[in-house]
């Protein structure tokens, strides 16, 4: 079976599922192009899900091919499930479990290890097979016998542990299908405390409950999987966490810890008789995404009940409500509501802060309509500005007194377009735990499933924010959210001594919800392998009977794919701001009103930043200026907000346009290109001088002939 993950920056490859005998390729075939001889034992596999780990053990048998000098060698390619660390490789010899240890001279023990196990293989007239790797391997398994035992069966154990992940509300250990091309079935037994059912490769268990094992058959031909669901308690009115805990002392400033949480969901509520819409409308939407946020809302207005009454507050820079009061769901509402979400509507820049607060005093104002239970859905496409986060986002909404308020927080984006932001992500998520609410990211295909689940997880108390583990008063983040009956798992270290004292935190509602879990006592061998640093080290065991080696498999390093940006030419944004924004400035400029001399005659510099966010103009900041004048400044940063500006692809980057304006109130006089120096003066005062008799000429008429044109001259 083939599966890969990466622990410490290597990955275990674990071909073992198969019950055929390997040979020296390690992939069915020998040297000569036979195929193997069967396995003459069965292929167990034996799956321990201890605390919030599965501890997994595989038994099998290697049969050596027999070589021309009369020796034997069978040879493995390895590689685990995802999310497993290789705990032990041992081979049954004489009795009893031998293991494949490193060697313990420093840095050169893997060709040390390489080295015994040649002469090993001279000494026992074996010749080291020299096969390709498997494209996914890197580690390869040897074993070789020499004399009358060169092909003799070889038992094999090979164990390792996993943290089980969680998905569709059970808790699952996956596995590939096996790399043989006619894999004979495994037997599984699994042991599974807390379990409420078991289900092994698609086919639901009998389960005696923790005292006792269930056992299955895997054909291996196909990936399968062991999977349970978690034993479900009691609601309880009020959220609550249940956590486990496994430990274990690595050295004595370190300890390593397994920890598996679940958020238990409260008692089911009643649906909210109150919706107030928080429906983002600024340019950063874009036509797609205004598309995909008029569709949820429809859907979260047609999934409640008909007798549910709403309203919406638009925001941008600034808000604009829908009604001048709350409405029932008719046809009607939900078109005049509809009618607002149209392109043309569509404004610069996104203030959310000051949406929250007027939707906060909104909601305390008609606290008698929106009462006794009302829902505030926050529709965006994630585009807030980094300079937000889940407390600012509270305080903004601020307490609703008299008022029980929930929280739905959507993100939706068109399905072409990039993830949201990192901070944007949890500041949202914070928020939704502050207020014992929902925050989902959504693509506009994901409408339909999204909707009625996260109204789902809203009545069953909603997400629980701030995740973090505490021991002995030291806290470490886990998660932003968790969401009901949902389960997180994971290994990290501490620093120090195994804790005295273990917590699992988190918040709901601004309440602080703790979970005090025991230790699962476990073996320092089953979590070692996640904290190794370090490249991967050769092991070997040798015998008189059996030697064995395990080494690296070095492969070239690949190039990691990168992000893809959007980019925009300069001359584009240079374009756009000299046709659309500099008429706008100037005007700014031209409209001051002239009751002074300073004001007629006002001069100077201003050097103004605007930021431009997904195809908006999302903040405009005066930098710096010599004109002080509040007036004239302020215009210059609205004027900002009124020019549409294009939209860098797939970048959610800000784009930040730098303006050196200088005003004067009328243009200089132009400076003469050439300079005549003492010259020049005696050539005016020449000209000077004709223009004189010229005029003096015309006020009297002669009958003499024209007097000759002045010569051109060029200043």
């Amino acid at each position: 079976m083939s599966m890969r993950m990466s622990i410490t920056n290597t990955r275990w490859v674990f071909a073992v599922w198969g019950a055929l005998a390997l040979c020296r390729t390690g992939i069915g075939l020998a040297a000569g192009g036979h195929a193997p001889s069967p396995s003459p034992a069965p292929h167990r596999i034996a799956i321990d899900a201890r605390g919030p780990l599965a501890l997994v053990e595989v038994t099998r048998l290697l049969v050596p091919e027999r070589s021309e000098s009369g020796g034997g060698e069978a040879v493995l390619d390895l590689a685990l499930p995802d999310g497993a660390a290789l705990s032990s490789v041992e081979v049954h010899e004489g009795g009893r479990w031998r293991s494949l240890e490193a060697p313990t001279t420093g840095g050169a023990g893997a060709v040390q290890a390489a080295d015994l196990y040649r002469a090993e293989s001279v000494a026992r007239g074996v010749t080291p097979a020299a096969e390709p790797f498997d494209e996914g391997a890197t580690h390869r398994l040897r074993f070789l016998r020499g004399g009358a035992r060169a092909i003799a069966p070889v038992e094999v154990r090979i164990r390792f542990a996993l943290v089980p992940i969680f998905d569709g509300g059970r808790l699952r250990v996956r596995f590939p299908a096996a790399p043989e091309r006619l894999p004979p079935p495994a037997d599984v037994t699994v042991r599974a405390r807390g379990a409420a059912d078991l289900d092994i490769a698609g086919v639901r268990t009998t389960f005696p409950g923790d005292a006792g094992t269930a056992t299955g058959r895997a054909s291996m031909r196909a990936p399968w999987e062991v999977s349970w669901a978690v034993r479900a308690q009691a609601a309880s009115a009020t959220p609550a966490l249940d956590a486990r805990v496994a430990m274990t002392a690595l050295a004595p400033g370190e300890t390593a810890l397994a920890f598996l949480v679940k958020n238990r969901s409260v008692r089911p509520a009643g649906a909210p008789g109150n919706v107030l819409f928080l429906v983002d409308r600024s340019r950063s939407v874009g036509l797609p995404g205004l598309s995909a946020e008029r569709e949820l809302t429809r859907r979260l207005i047609e999934a409640l009940p008909p007798s549910t009454r709403f309203d919406a507050l638009f925001f941008d820079r600034g808000t604009r409500r829908l009604f001048s009061m709350s409405r029932p769901a008719t046809r009607e509402a939900i078109d005049a509501f509809e009618n607002e979400m149209v392109p043309d509507r569509l404004q610069n820049g996104t203030d959310l802060a000051t949406a929250l607060r007027e939707a906060g005093e909104l909601l305390r104002r008609e606290q008698s309509t929106f009462g006794p239970r009302a829902l505030l859905v926050l529709v965006t496409d994630g585009a807030l500005g980094d300079d937000l986060d889940g407390a600012a986002l509270d305080r903004a909404l601020a307490p609703t007194p008299g008022l029980e308020l929930s929280l739905a927080a959507f993100a939706i984006r068109p399905v072409d377009d990039e993830p949201i932001g990192p901070r944007t992500r949890k500041a949202l998520r914070a928020f939704a735990g502050a207020r014992g609410g929902v925050a989902r990211e959504l693509r506009a295909n994901e409408i339909g499933d999204a909707v009625p689940a996260a109204l789902a997880a809203l009545a069953r108390g909603g997400d629980l924010g701030a995740i973090r583990l505490s021991a002995d008063g030291a806290e470490r983040a886990i998660a932003d959210s968790l969401e009901p009956d949902a389960v997180l798992s994971g290994v990290l270290t501490l620093h120090g001594k195994p804790p005295h004292q273990l917590l699992v935190e988190g918040t709901a509602r601004g309440r602080r919800v703790v979970a005090t879990p025991s230790a699962t006592a476990i073996s320092t061998a089953w979590l070692q392998p996640w904290l190794g640093t370090g490249a991967p080290r050769a092991r070997v065991l040798a015998t008189p009977t059996v030697v064995g080696l395990l080494e690296p498999v070095l492969h070239p390093a690949t190039a990691q794919p990168t992000e893809v940006k959007g980019s925009m030419d300069r001359m584009v944004i240079r374009n756009v701001l000299s046709l659309a924004y500099m008429p706008r400035a100037r005007a700014c400029y031209l409209n001051r009103t002239g009751a002074t001399p300073a004001l007629r005659d006002l001069a100077g510099r201003v050097r103004l930043a605007i930021d431009v966010v997904r195809g908006e103009v999302d903040r405009a900041t005066v930098e710096s200026s010599t004109l002080d004048n509040p007036e004239i400044e302020s215009c210059l940063r609205e004027s900002a907000f009124a020019i549409e500006v294009p939209r860098a692809a797939r970048s959610d980057a800000p784009v930040t346009a730098i303006l050196n304006m200088v005003f004067h109130a009328r243009t200089p006089d132009k400076k003469p290109a050439v300079d005549l120096g003492t010259v020049g003066s005696e050539i005016d005062l020449v000209i000077e001088e004709m223009h004189r008799q010229e005029a003096s000429a015309s006020a009297s008429p002669t009958t003499g002939p024209a007097p000759a044109p002045a010569p051109a001259i060029a200043h």
